[in-house]
């Protein structure tokens, strides 16, 4: 597996068009894509359409009004009605000015929003543009009919996150932060270009019709949009470059488009001896780009990323890419990130990035709705997987509103996504059936056939939480989401499995499993803590204790195809205060601030990576009272020696799992050095901690409980 990271950087579309139009022809200005960042202005109630932005706030975009900063105050905050459930749900608004140059007359513009939470309403010049319903997929409004050219154009946006009853989730264990949380484009083209109207998709799509060793074949259909007062004649040129840059298959055709349509051009073109993307082991990316010409003029393009690759599932070898079985080791990812919640910036999501891929992390499941352009563009270039699924989150509403934007999401998300080789899975679902509703069948069966309608080349998926339901079986390839060791016995883990595999069928996944752990709690001896019989009280070593023991029953399981780790990264939820952490699931193999790495973590990088390493667990665990204690050391390579104050220890093997387990370690009083050394045909890699002994320290265990409040007086 890959050890480096990708950034994501496609190459300049002037390099391409260098390449692949002829020399005689002359280039019209190329489109342009200003992300509109900075010189926003922001104010956290409804001030309405009219209102002055004088004393409005100076924010950048991506923004939220639901970081731990904003949401602070305690009583003072929570005397506002639009403060539930611990953080601020309402509308606010949005302002910023647009200076549109008198040389862009003649041209089209346009704004796409990445996201915004949960419902927005755009307005240019006070006329509104659009509402856009959903809180995890793009929106597009052309501005051309309603802009000031050469002068001062004035953007309001009013966002609002409060609960909406027709639009998917209704409900979940994550909060629903509010704002423009994601990038803004301003995007500028010529009269005839390639649209980005079509919910906000890049207007280009990459179909693998066939692929073999020989040839792939590979359609691309292009939207064309005609903005001219006349009818308009043009050539789509089609070209697709290698990874190298050089043109590999190239095609053009003539077209005609009346004036104010939007009509769809296929090309079919053939890649000879294609270079295949292989996930983590070979991201092999190619490059389409589709350019318009009029005459002798070069005018719109467009490049999109182009995955040559194949995924199944079968019941004799799980899952295959390009025919080949292919471990998925899978995290489910939340997008919140640290102090500044969903409004994550590129460097945060790099940071996330390099974390998964060094734990040697092959997919992810974006958990419960699909994430940014960023996330899958980094997917595409490290060759990471994808789960995307649509929001249905434990219930749903049969009120024909509701229904209509759960397609609305669901199409947005497939057609935003189109391209990415990595996006391999279509969710349904998940856990419907927690909470009460009405059954969600034809729905669901609804939005299956919206799937094989736009896209029959990836898997559907769902994830199950209520057994022996109508509808578990509508997706093709079921999964569940379990937790022995937390809600449920770690001994019915087998059963769980075995029970799960009979009620589908064949080969399942499983979408979650995990445990909580508060980094700063431990516990010595034997793991005893047995999940939520003390919330307060989430000792490191039973998650360790758990991912442990469920791996070893999942690895090679040939009743699974999968496996996705519930969850990577503690999240933010405000109705939960448990291992003494308020607003969080702590559930996730790193902290919410990304700043330690939990021994699960480790574990799983033992298992996962090919890079060297070695890890003590509890390395955090001082002062103890047990001056007899069990060492655990995680490692992938074959040897690993232990010593404690420079005497070694005797040589242990590891079990199945790559734990190391020296049972019966005698310490000294006050300080001791604890070391350990792995050897591999790679090299040395070494860990090392202090622990401390003290008999009169605090024993480790739960926190005391708080006060309760003292009774009123009658």
């Amino acid at each position: 597996m890959l050890a480096s990271f990708r950034f994501h950087k496609l190459r300049p579309i002037l390099t391409i068009l260098a390449l692949g139009v002829l020399v005689t022809t002359i280039s019209a200005a190329p489109r342009q894509d200003q992300v509109l960042a900075e010189g926003w202005k922001f104010i956290k109630s409804d001030a309405g359409l009219t209102a002055s932005t004088d004393a409005w706030k100076s924010v950048t975009i991506p923004h939220t009004w639901n970081t731990k900063s904003e949401d602070a105050g305690g009583d003072t905050n929570r005397k506002d009605p639009n403060f539930r459930n611990g953080y601020y749900r309402g509308a606010c608004w949005y302002v910023r000015s647009l200076d549109i140059p008198a040389d862009w007359k003649g041209r089209r513009v346009f704004i796409r929003f990445e996201a915004a939470s949960l419902v927005a309403k755009v307005y240019l010049n006070g006329q509104q543009l659009g509402e856009h319903r959903g809180a995890f997929t793009a929106f597009c409004y052309e501005l051309t009919p309603s802009i000031n050219f050469g002068g001062t154009n004035e953007l309001r946006v009013q966002v609002d996150n409060s609960d909406q009853k027709d639009i998917p989730p209704l409900s979940g264990d994550f909060n629903i932060d509010g704002g423009i949380y994601r990038p803004v484009h301003l995007l500028v083209t010529d009269p005839v270009c390639i649209s980005p109207l079509e919910m906000a998709s890049p207007g280009v799509y990459l179909t693998t019709k066939s692929l073999t060793d020989s040839a792939a074949q590979v359609e691309v259909k292009t939207l064309v949009s005609n903005g001219e007062a006349g009818a308009a004649s043009i050539q789509v040129k089609t070209d697709i470059a290698d990874a190298s840059g050089k043109i590999v298959a190239t095609q053009t055709q003539p077209a005609s488009i009346n004036a104010g349509e939007t009509q769809p051009f296929l090309s079919t073109l053939s890649v000879p001896a294609p270079h295949r993307w292989n996930g983590r082991k070979d991201p092999y990316l190619y490059t389409a780009t589709v350019s318009l010409v009029q005459g002798a003029t070069a005018g719109d393009s467009l490049q999109q990323p182009l995955g040559l690759r194949t995924v199944d599932i079968t019941e004799d070898q799980g899952f295959l890419l390009n025919g080949q079985p292919y471990p998925i080791h899978g995290v489910d990812r939340h997008q919140d990130w640290g102090d500044q919640g969903w409004a994550a910036t590129t460097a945060n999501i790099d940071q996330d990035f390099q974390l998964m891929l060094d734990m040697g992390v092959t997919a992810i499941r974006l958990a419960h709705y699909p994430q940014s352009d960023y996330v899958h563009d980094l997917c595409d270039h490290n060759g990471i997987l994808l789960w995307n699924e649509v929001s249905l989150v434990n219930m749903i509403s049969t009120k024909p509103e509701f229904t209509a934007n759960a397609e609305q999401q669901l199409r947005e998300m497939i057609l935003q996504r189109y391209n990415h080789p990595s996006v391999a899975f279509w969710g349904l679902f998940n856990e419907i059936g927690l909470h009460s509703g009405p059954p969600p069948d034809d729905l669901l069966n609804h939005l299956k056939s919206v799937v094989q309608e736009l896209d029959s080349s990836r898997l559907i998926v769902c994830a199950i939480f209520a057994h022996k339901k109508s509808y578990n079986t509508i997706a093709d390839h079921p999964c569940f989401n379990i937790y022995p060791g937390w809600y449920a016995k770690l001994e019915r883990l087998d059963s769980m499995i075995q029970d799960s595999h009979a009620e589908i069928g064949k080969r399942i996944g499983l979408s979650e499993y995990g445990a909580g752990a508060n980094a700063s709690q431990h516990e010595e001896g034997p793991p005893a803590q047995g999940g939520r019989g003390q919330p307060q009280y989430h000792p490191e070593e039973w998650q360790t204790f758990v991912h442990e023991t469920d791996w070893a029953a999942m690895n090679n399981n040939p009743l699974l195809w999968g496996t996705f780790i519930w969850c990577m990264f503690d999240f933010q939820v405000a109705a939960r205060h448990e291992g003494n952490l308020p607003d969080l699931n702590d559930k996730g193999l790193v902290t919410q601030d990304r700043k330690t790495k939990k021994d699960a973590y480790f574990f799983y990088q033992a298992n996962w990576a090919d890079k060297p390493m070695v890890h003590i667990a509890s390395s955090t665990m001082t002062p103890r009272r047990q001056a007899t204690t069990q060492v655990e050391v995680f490692s992938n390579c074959d040897k690993v020696e232990l010593s404690v104050n420079g005497t070694p220890q005797t040589e242990v093997s590891p079990n199945a799992v790559k734990v190391f387990r020296w049972p019966s370690v005698t310490l000294q009083p006050g300080k001791n050095v604890i070391l350990a050394t792995a050897t591999s045909s790679q090299g040395t890699v070494t860990d090392t901690c202090e622990w401390v002994v003290d008999s009169n320290a605090p024993a480790w265990g739960p926190p005391p409980a708080e006060p309760k409040p003292p009774e009123a007086t009658p």
